[in-house]
C-alpha cells in the first residue's frame, strides 16, 4: 500500500468554514493533512520538524489585527525565527501550496509575497491601492494556454470546470510566475468590492476606489530556482470546497510540490 502524502496545513487569520474545509483535506486521495493554526504551527517550519512534511499548504493570513471599531488595523511584522525558517526551506527546495486568502498573509514581509508571486492588499496606501473581492461568484474557469494544460497540476482538468466562489482583484508578479488558470469573472474596480472600504465598515462597496483591471489569473506557478510554489486563488467557501474539480486541482498542486526538483 502507498504511504500518504504527509501534508502540514497552516490556518488562521481569516474566518473560514473548519468542518467543510476539514472535509475537504479528509477526501484528498493519498493524501494525509495535518491541520495546526498559526502561531503554533511556526515550529513545524524549524529544525528537523519539516522532514515529516512532503510539504506545506498554506491557508492561513497572519500580520493582521483587525478592530472593532472600523479604524486601521495594525499590522505586524513576522517573528525573527519563523522569518528565517521559512526562508530556509524555500531556498533548501520544500514544496509549499498556498490557497485563497494566504495571498494576504504578512502585510508587511515583502519577500513573503514574493515567494507566492503577489499580494492581496487590506490597505492601501500612496503607492498601491487596496485590493478587490466579490463573493460567491459563478464562473467557468479553463488553463491559461496550451502549454499550461499540460502542466500536471491541471492533470483532468484540460477542459476547464465551472465554481461559484469568491473572486479576487489583486496584484501579482506577472514576470515571476507561470500562468495556469484564468477565470472569466469580470474583475474591474466597478465589478468587485474594495477591500479597504470593508475594513472601515463600507462592506461590498467600491465608491472611491480605483484599482486597474485584473489579469483574471487564478491559479499559477511561482518560479523559483528550488522550490515548487503554486497558489490557488479558489477556496472560500464550503461550495469550493466541495467542488470535484477544486479537489482534483488541490489533490494535483500538492502532489506536484511534493515531488521535489
Amino acid at each position: 500500500m502507498d504511504v500518504p502524502l504527509q501534508i502540514m496545513a497552516v490556518t488562521k487569520g481569516h474566518a473560514y468554514d473548519r468542518n467543510a474545509f476539514g472535509a475537504m483535506l479528509d477526501a484528498l486521495p493519498g493524501i494525509e493533512c495535518t491541520q495546526v493554526e498559526q502561531p503554533a504551527a511556526q515550529v513545524h517550519f524549524k529544525g528537523q520538524e519539516p522532514t515529516r512534511w512532503d510539504a506545506y499548504l498554506m491557508y492561513d493570513m497572519p500580520g493582521f489585527a483587525f478592530k472593532p471599531d472600523h479604524s486601521a488595523p495594525d499590522l505586524f511584522e513576522p517573528p525573527t525565527d519563523f522569518r528565517d525558517d521559512f526562508t530556509s526551506l524555500v531556498d533548501r527546495g520544500h514544496g509549499f501550496v498556498f490557497v485563497h486568502h494566504a495571498l494576504a498573509a504578512w502585510p508587511t514581509w515583502d519577500e513573503y509575497a514574493e515567494v507566492m508571486g503577489g499580494r492581496f492588499r487590506f490597505v492601501r496606501d500612496d503607492e498601491h491601492p487596496d485590493s478587490g473581492y466579490r463573493h460567491a461568484v459563478e464562473q467557468r474557469i479553463v488553463p491559461a494556454s496550451d502549454a499550461a494544460a499540460t502542466h500536471p497540476v491541471l492533470d483532468g482538468l484540460q477542459d476547464g470546470f465551472t465554481i461559484v466562489d469568491e473572486v479576487y482583484l489583486a496584484e501579482t508578479y506577472t514576470a515571476d510566475i507561470t500562468p495556469l488558470l484564468v477565470t472569466d469573472a469580470e474583475l474591474t474596480d466597478s465589478t468587485v468590492w474594495s477591500t479597504w472600504n470593508a475594513v472601515v465598515g463600507k462592506r461590498d462597496t467600491n465608491d472611491g476606489w480605483q484599482h486597474p483591471a485584473g489579469s483574471g489569473v487564478a491559479a499559477w506557478v511561482r518560479e523559483h530556482p528550488r522550490s515548487r510554489i503554486v497558489y490557488l486563488q479558489f477556496g472560500d467557501s464550503p461550495a469550493a470546497f466541495g467542488n470535484p474539480a477544486y479537489r482534483r486541482l488541490l489533490t494535483n498542486a500538492l502532489e506536484w510540490v511534493s515531488a521535489r526538483a
